[in-house]
């Protein structure tokens, strides 16, 4: 391009040659004329040699910013001998859209090739993708490398760019390279771009090449709960299905299909307006007790893989209950759940406790708060944290209150007595008690029934999955009429109910790495197995009994979203439903600017942007030289002499 600088020999040629015609004109007197022309030959010499200037100034400015100039220092030798080069190409769920010609995972694959095409023949590679494949966690040569970017699928888990920059430091490190240069393919969602914490190293250079997808839309089903979380058969319940539209345009009569063990239960539309998220609630009812594999789904492309959320719904036939109260004691919970064949109801002695059946209930009683000691509270207290409901009727107060009064309050709007309650009467006949322990709220519990002065008469506080339900008084006669009041046997059962939920409906691949299981017990040599539903993907996971409850590690990742089963001596005990992240639904993805505000932010004052075809139309150093900002000033500085040319001929007199 600097052979463009021949040009300037056209200013010069124009101001040595006047190539205008001159007019003659007769005049009687010259010596006035020869006067001005005296006056002014320094003036007019002086005007003509700055034009010249201002003109050859433009022509040197336009053909250097053309030529794309570059600092020396911040290029990269990507053709030393025994260069390190890796290549990160993000295969996470998002990069399935579609690009211009096919899907932005190709358009990463092909362009990668093209680079590994031109760069010398003893450079070694280095392939990071999201799922850290150790297989390519090596130095490769160029056959070896072109190999693995065939074989790349798309399977992985969203990242942080944060660590997959600590991932390829850490291994260029282990294989001695004291120099490196990773190229980073990625479609960059705003919320994948983090760059805290990560150790900055002038022996890596990073060339960011971004992948943009022609249509930013895209529907997902975010999550799934329920209206009551007992489910119990023959109840019909309500689910609730939460479904977000990440693109600009509103979309109308979305249908949403609910099928149960593969066969479609119920269906329904929904309107969602652009960069909404809208709420729908579909009925369902359950025959038989035991897991139910349900998904919601949707229809949605090009990205499909946030269009279903798989989920379980255990179906109890009996809720677990259990009563600590001491011996000769009069028991107000069995009255309730004792002849009841939905409750399997169990007495405790509180002196001699059987901690693996305490952690199996879904409600625990507690009569007599002063008969507990600390180590069995810590137990109740686990055990609530797993997602227990946990009733105390408290005796132990220092100083109690033994003013009769009745209960003033209830909280019926509160979700606690939401359908129990239809309407309290002006008048109603609520309890009454002769003597109550003045309960302190703590800043996460929520009164639920007030006394005449105020003091409160039910705390319940959530803790962990679970609840705690304090009472200032006793089902003793001699403290309260509680246990022969209308509002006994509700407030008992819906205890009990929402002590008896499903647990967690569904997993996230990827974050959940730790499951907890109340009701399993492994025996003997038993060897624990979490397989897949056709049985291609079988792992043995680390686990160990804490609190009498199995805790299970999930070292490795799971394959693919689904129904995977947690299985002992070919005995399944668990149905489990595990779906993709929902982090990369959003579709909300950083400019250019962006992603090198972001890197140079971070410490990365040499980082490139480049575009995926700049590896096939250009030479590599070419397409380096390009993304340099210099060529920018150049253009400035055209722009100045013209308008310093235009300002000279018409203001210089």
């Amino acid at each position: 391009m600097l052979w463009a600088l021949a040009a300037l020999a056209i200013p010069i040629a124009v101001h040595l040659f006047n190539f205008r015609r001159h007019k003659l004109v007769y005049f009687s007197n010259t010596a006035l004329l020869k006067t001005i022309q005296q006056e002014n030959a320094k003036t007019k010499k002086l005007k003509y040699l700055v034009v010249l200037g201002l003109r050859c100034l433009f022509i040197i400015g336009l053909v250097l910013a053309f030529a794309f100039p570059y600092k020396p220092d911040t290029a990269m030798d990507l053709n030393a001998e025994e260069g390190f080069v890796g290549i990160y190409i993000d295969n996470s769920m998002s990069m399935k859209a579609q690009s211009s010609k096919t899907t932005l995972l190709e358009d990463a694959r092909k362009s990668a090739k093209d680079l590994v095409g031109q760069l010398a023949p003893s450079t070694r590679y280095l392939l990071l993708t999201n799922s850290f494949e150790v297989q390519n966690e090596y130095p490769m040569n160029q056959e070896e490398m072109l190999d693995q970017l065939d074989r790349m699928s798309l399977d992985g888990r969203p990242l942080r760019m944060n660590e997959v920059i600590d991932r390829f430091e850490m291994l260029r490190k282990r294989h001695g390279f004291d120099q490196a240069n990773l190229f980073v393919y990625s479609d960059f969602q705003k919320n994948m771009l983090d760059l805290t914490q990560t150790q900055i190293d002038t022996a890596l250079r990073i060339i960011v090449v971004p992948v943009q997808a022609e249509l930013q839309s895209n529907l997902s089903i975010d999550t799934v709960w329920l209206s009551s979380p007992v489910i119990q058969p023959g109840l019909s319940n309500e689910l609730h299905v939460a479904v977000t539209n990440h693109g600009e345009k509103a979309v109308k009569g979305l249908p949403i299909n609910l099928s149960m063990d593969s066969k479609v239960t119920a269906s329904a539309t929904v309107d969602v307006e652009g960069k909404e998220q809208a709420e729908l609630v579909m009925q369902f009812l359950l025959q038989e007790s035991g897991s139910t594999r349900c998904a919601v789904s949707l229809m949605d492309y090009p990205i499909t893989f946030d269009d279903v959320y798989d989920f379980v719904i255990e179906t109890r036939p009996k809720l677990q209950v259990v009563e600590l109260i001491g011996a000769g004691k009069t028991s107000y919970a069995s009255m309730v759940f004792g002849e009841d064949p939905q409750y399997d109801f169990t007495l405790m002695d509180p002196n001699r406790i059987d901690l693996n059946a305490l952690s199996k209930a879904q409600l625990i009683v507690v009569s007599e708060a002063s008969t507990i000691n600390e180590t069995v509270r810590q137990s109740l207290f686990n055990d609530a944290a797993e997602g227990a409901s946990v009733a105390v009727f408290h005796d132990d107060g220092r100083a109690v209150d033994t003013s009769t009064m009745s209960v003033h309050d209830v909280a019926v709007k509160h979700d606690f007595f939401g359908d129990m309650i239809l309407d309290l009467p002006q008048h109603a006949d609520l309890p009454k008690v002769k003597q109550h322990v003045p309960l302190a709220p703590t800043a996460n519990a929520t009164v639920l029934m007030n006394l005449d002065n105020g003091d409160p008469m039910l705390l319940e506080t959530t803790v962990g999955k679970g609840r705690v339900y304090d009472f200032a008084t006793t089902l003793d006669a001699d403290w309260s009429n509680l246990a022969d009041n209308s509002l006994f046997v509700p407030l008992m059962l819906k205890m009990a109910m929402l002590g008896g939920g499903v647990g967690k409906m569904s997993y996230t691949l990827g974050v959940d790495q730790t499951l907890v299981f109340n009701d399993l017990d492994l025996e003997g040599d038993g060897a624990l197995e979490l397989k897949n539903e056709d049985g291609s993907f079988v792992m043995m996971p680390a686990h160990e009994v804490r609190n009498n409850r199995m805790i299970v590690f999930l070292q490795d990742a799971l394959p693919d979203a689904g129904f995977y089963e947690l299985a002992i001596h070919d005995s399944v005990y668990h149905v489990m439903a595990w779906n993709e992240s929902r982090i990369e639904s959003e579709m909300d993805f950083a400019d250019r600017e962006t992603i090198a505000k972001a890197f140079k932010e971070a410490g990365f004052e040499a980082t490139a942007v480049l575009d995926t075809n700049d590896f096939a139309n250009h030479d590599l150093v070419q397409a380096m030289a390009r993304q340099s900002s210099i060529w920018k000033w150049f253009v400035l500085l055209a722009l100045i002499a013209l308008a310093g040319e235009v300002a000279v001929l018409r203001f210089w007199k």
